[in-house]
């Protein structure tokens, strides 16, 4: 097995980690911030991004 590290746990990152997992790569996804977001972040899902999202099984 192949594996992959991501610096960066946003949407972008983990969107990418999520994909790999998939197709069969051991995915491990580094952040560095100060805390952990206790708010959350908002995320624009409409259009091409819905499609994704659905790809997902998270919709």
């Amino acid at each position: 097995m192949q594996t992959v590290l991501i610096s960066g746990g946003g949407i972008a990152g983990t969107a990418l980690a999520y994909w790999m997992h998939r197709h069969g790569y051991a995915v491990t996804v580094v952040e560095r911030a100060a805390a952990p977001r206790l708010g959350g972040q908002a995320v624009d899902i409409r259009g091409v991004a819905l499609d994704v999202v659905e790809r997902m099984g998270l919709l």
